[in-house]
């Protein structure tokens, strides 16, 4: 379920025209609290994909999802239609490239950016790490939310040492009072 931190960038997403989320999470819990999210830079678990072809797959047309009503040891994966491959979860895996097009469309959201909030991240997966640095190249500030020190904290123009589920729901609750 979306945490409080969520929540809050959809409440200011819904506030704010123009702010536009880029995430590495492979789940839905952006869009779950209802924010739209520009780019999912490490695909998304939701959406099922052949391992050989990569053509979707569409979970709703085949039964081979069906998980068996008695517990069983192992279920196979579904087959695709077009070449019969294993059909696989639609993220990228250690060693794998980034999808382009979620990636050029990160890129072009630093290029609009006048601030880039860097949360809950550890800052060494590129090239998704690299992407604050362009921005900071650029003078727009950035800002690092992490309960811990990464690789972006000393280069990073202000660092708010917590979670994302505290100080985001803080952050937006300081710009409201500000609106």
């Amino acid at each position: 379920r979306p945490n409080p931190g969520h929540d809050a960038v959809a409440a200011w997403q819904r506030r704010t025209p123009g702010l536009e989320v880029v995430t590495q999470n492979v789940d839905d819990l952006h869009e779950r609290a209802g924010a739209r999210v520009l780019a999912h830079l490490h695909g998304s678990i939701f959406a099922l994909r052949c391992s050989e072809c990569d053509t979707p797959f569409d979970e709703a047309d085949d039964a081979a999802l069906a998980l068996p009503s008695d517990p069983v040891e192992r279920v196979a994966p579904p087959r695709c239609p077009v070449c019969g491959a294993a059909v696989r979860p639609g993220v990228v895996w250690f060693g794998e490239e980034l999808p382009h097009e979620p990636f050029a469309h990160a890129e072009a959201a630093l290029e609009r950016a006048d601030l880039v909030l860097s949360v809950g991240t550890s800052g060494v997966v590129q090239p998704a790490a690299g992407l604050p640095y362009r921005a900071l190249t650029r003078g727009v500030p950035v800002v690092e939310i992490n309960p811990a020190e990464t690789e972006l904290s000393d280069d990073a123009t202000l660092v708010w040492r917590a979670p994302a589920a505290a100080a985001l729901p803080a952050l937006v609750s300081a710009l409201r009072g500000k609106a």
